[in-house]
C-alpha cells in the first residue's frame, strides 16, 4: 500500500470515528435532557456513581487485557486471532471468580457499598460486556475498521437509550435509577455475547501459556493505571456525593456530560492515531510524529476553545433548571480536559515500549494529587472547586508522562515547545470563557471567529473542500 494511500484509509478512519461517535454521542446528547427529567438529580447521582465503579470494575474484571492489543498484533502476527480468543476466555473465566467472591462475601461490604445484591452483580455483568466492547474496539481501531465500531456502538447506545426510558417508566416507577442501572447492563452483556461469538469463531479459545504470560504480564500494570484515570475523571464525583451529597454529585456529572463533547472527538480520533503512531515509530519516523502531533494539538485546541465559549448554551439547552449551575464547572473541567488529551502523546511513546509499570506510576502520582487536592477544597469550598482540582492535576499528569516518555525514548519525539504554548493557550481561553461567562453577545463573536478561522485552518491543512470536490467530479 503506498503512503498516499495509506494516509487516506487513516483519514477516512479518523472522520469516520468522529462522524460516527458524534451521532451517537447525539443520541446520548438527545437523552441528557431526557433523563435529567426523568431522575431527580439526587437519582442522577446514584447513577452516575454506579458508573464510576463500573468504569473501574471494567478494569478489573477485564484484566485491562485490550491494552495488549497493539502490541500483540506485532509480537504474534499469524497468531493474533489465537491471542485474542485466549483473552476473551480469560476474562470469562475471571469473571466466574469476581461474581463468586462478591456473592459469598457481601454482607460485609454490602452496607458500605450502597448497592443491593442484585445491582452488584449486574455491575458485575455491566463490567464483563464494558471490558469486551473496549477489547473488539481497540480490535477493530488497529485495522482502522471504523464501520465495525459504528455498528457495535449503535446497537448498544440505542438499546441503552430505549430500555433505559422502558424500565424507567414502567417496573422501576419507583426506584428509577436502579431501572437507568439495568438499561445500561443489558445491552452491554448482549454485545459480550456477541463479541465473544465474533472472536471464538475466528479461532478456537485455547489459553497458550506463553501468550497469557505476556498479556497478564503487560495488561496488570495497566489496571492501576487505569483506576487512577478513573480517579481522575469520576471519583471526585463519589467524593462530592460522600461529602456534601446526591444533588451536588449530579449537579457536576451533568458538567462533565457537557466535556464529553470534546473528549468524544479526542477519543475517535485517537482510535486511528494510536496504529499511525505505532507505525511511524516501527519505522522512525520521528519528524513526521513532531508535525503531525503538533497539528493535532493545534486542532483540539481551537475546538476545546470553541466549546468553552459557548459551554452556558449548552448548559441552558441540555438540562433543566436544577442543573444550571453545571455552567461554573464546565469551562475549567475542559480546560482540564485539554490536558487529558495531551497525555495521550507521551503515552503513546510508554505503550509502544511496553514500560506500562512507568505509565502506572505516572497515572498514579496525578490521582493521589487529585484525591488530596479534593480532601482539601471541596468541602470547604464546595463541589464546583472539585473542576479546578482536575485542571491541575491533568495539567501536572501531562506533565508526569512527558518526563517519563523522555527518559524512556532519550530523545523527545514531539514538539514540547509547541506543546507547551497551545497548553498556555488554553488556560487563557478557559479564563477568557469564565470573563464572558455573563456577556453572551461577546463569547458568541469570539465563537463566530474562532469557528470560521477554525475552518479556514482545516481547509489549508488538510484540504477537505479540495478532495471532496474531486470525489465528486469523478
Amino acid at each position: 500500500m503506498s503512503e498516499e494511500t495509506k494516509g487516506s484509509k487513516v483519514i477516512r478512519a479518523g472522520i469516520g470515528y468522529t462522524v460516527g461517535n458524534y451521532l451517537l454521542k447525539g443520541l446520548t446528547f438527545l437523552t441528557v435532557p431526557l433523563f435529567s427529567r426523568l431522575l431527580s438529580t439526587a437519582e442522577y447521582g446514584v447513577f452516575n456513581a454506579y458508573l464510576a465503579y463500573q468504569t473501574i470494575l471494567y478494569l478489573l474484571v477485564g484484566l485491562a487485557l485490550h491494552t495488549s492489543l497493539k502490541n500483540a498484533k506485532y509480537r504474534y502476527k499469524e497468531e493474533f486471532d489465537r491471542y485474542n480468543s485466549g483473552c476473551i476466555l480469560l476474562v470469562i473465566l475471571h469473571l466466574l471468580l469476581w461474581l463468586f467472591a462478591c456473592n459469598l462475601f457481601y454482607p460485609l461490604y454490602g452496607g458500605a457499598a450502597g448497592f443491593s445484591r442484585v445491582v452488584v452483580n449486574v455491575l458485575l455483568l455491566d463490567s464483563f460486556g464494558t471490558a469486551l466492547i473496549q477489547f473488539f474496539n481497540v480490535y477493530v481501531g488497529i485495522y482502522y475498521r471504523y464501520i465495525s465500531f459504528l455498528k457495535l456502538s449503535v446497537f448498544h447506545a440505542v438499546a441503552n437509550l430505549a430500555l433505559s426510558v422502558l424500565l424507567i417508566l414502567t417496573l422501576f416507577r419507583d426506584d428509577r435509577a436502579t431501572g437507568r442501572i439495568f438499561g445500561n447492563a443489558v445491552p452491554a452483556v448482549m454485545a459480550a455475547v456477541v463479541i465473544i461469538w465474533y472472536f471464538w469463531r475466528k479461532a478456537a479459545p485455547v489459553l497458550n501459556p506463553e501468550q497469557v504470560r505476556f498479556a497478564v504480564g503487560y495488561s496488570l500494570p495497566m489496571i492501576p493505571h487505569g483506576i487512577s484515570q478513573v480517579i481522575l475523571s469520576q471519583f471526585d464525583r463519589i467524593m462530592i456525593k460522600d461529602m456534601i451529597g446526591e444533588s451536588q454529585a449530579g449537579i457536576y456529572s451533568f458538567a462533565y456530560t457537557i466535556f464529553s463533547v470534546v473528549n468524544v472527538t479526542a477519543n475517535s480520533l485517537g482510535n486511528v492515531w494510536g496504529p499511525w503512531f505505532y507505525e511511524k515509530m516501527a519505522a522512525e519516523e520521528y519528524e513526521t510524529i513532531r508535525s503531525r502531533s503538533s497539528r493535532f494539538a493545534y486542532g483540539m485546541l481551537l475546538f476545546s476553545g470553541m466549546v468553552m465559549l459557548g459551554s452556558p448554551e449548552l448548559v441552558i439547552f441540555l438540562g433543566d433548571r436544577g442543573y444550571r449551575d453545571a455552567m461554573y464547572s464546565v469551562i475549567p473541567i475542559v480546560a482540564g480536559g485539554y490536558f487529558m488529551f495531551l497525555y495521550t502523546f507521551p503515552s503513546g511513546v510508554e505503550y509502544y515500549y511496553e514500560k506500562t509499570k512507568y505509565i502506572a506510576l505516572g497515572t498514579g502520582m496525578a490521582a493521589a494529587v487529585n484525591i488530596i487536592l479534593n480532601s482539601i477544597f471541596i468541602r470547604s469550598a464546595g463541589y464546583q472547586a472539585a473542576a479546578y482540582t482536575t485542571l491541575v492535576t491533568y495539567f501536572l499528569y501531562f506533565l508526569f508522562h512527558c518526563l517519563i516518555a523522555r527518559r524512556i525514548q532519550k530523545e523527545c519525539v514531539f514538539e514540547m515547545g509547541k506543546l507547551l504554548f497551545y497548553s498556555a493557550a488554553a488556560l487563557l481561553a478557559g479564563a477568557g470563557s469564565l470573563l464572558l461567562l455573563r456577556n453572551a453577545p461577546a463569547r458568541w463573536g469570539l465563537l463566530a471567529l474562532t469557528a470560521v478561522y477554525s475552518l479556514w485552518w482545516l481547509e489549508r491543512e488538510f484540504a477537505f473542500l479540495g478532495k471532496l470536490k474531486s470525489r465528486i467530479m469523478k
